[in-house]
């Protein structure tokens, strides 16, 4: 009984089998090698982003991003000029800046509410005045004078599954740069059945 192959190449000699057999075998290298470069990839980029290649459960810790000593000078006013869409907050701007840094040892994250269940947010340099804008409001964020690390809780959509409103949802940044780098979301764990 003759193989599939040799059935699709009726009448084929020899040369030509061995010639197909070994294209095949550089066909499936090719996939195996593209298969490896593609793990090696996918790991590098986890871990340069701060990830856990491992695939395990570990979120980003406030302690794993530590900030320089805290900035202890009279803040700078807030610099409208480079940043005009600020100005309609300008109020709450100022008046935050005025308490001095409260985030990755010298800047000013600075809140206001965009309506229930929602923040507004900019961060203030408060050395040089300058404003950067949030990435998207939040239900509410997580940061410390001492660290680099700011966790913003809000809501996002996955599946069509998920409610029209959205699910829980925390995107971890880091401030470099001179701007945050977004290095990890997570949806909170789906509770098992009969756990309590």
């Amino acid at each position: 009984m003759r193989s599939s192959r040799a059935t699709a190449v009726a009448g084929a000699g020899p040369d030509a089998l061995r010639r197909l057999a070994e294209s095949a075998r550089r066909r499936h290298r090719t996939a195996v090698a593209t298969g490896i470069a593609l793990v090696v990839v996918v790991t590098a980029t986890a871990t340069a982003s701060g990830g856990d290649p491992s695939g395990g459960t570990h979120a980003p810790r406030f302690s794993d991003y530590p900030a320089g000593t805290a900035y202890r000078g009279t803040p700078a006013a807030p610099d409208f000029k480079r940043n005009p869409a600020a100005d309609p907050f300008a109020a709450e701007l100022r008046e935050g800046v005025r308490r001095g840094p409260n985030f990755a040892g010298y800047l000013r994250v600075v809140e206001w509410s965009c309506g229930a269940s929602c923040r507004r947010w900019m961060i203030v340099n408060t050395k040089t005045g300058r404003i950067h804008d949030s990435p998207e409001p939040a239900f509410s964020l997580e940061y410390q004078l001492n660290s680099l690390l700011l966790l913003v809780n809000t809501v996002g959509r996955f599946t069509a599954a998920d409610p029209p409103a959205g699910v829980p949802i925390a995107k971890y940044y880091v401030w470099r740069n001179d701007r945050l780098q977004l290095i990890d979301t997570r949806a909170p764990r789906q509770p098992r059945s009969g756990s309590r």
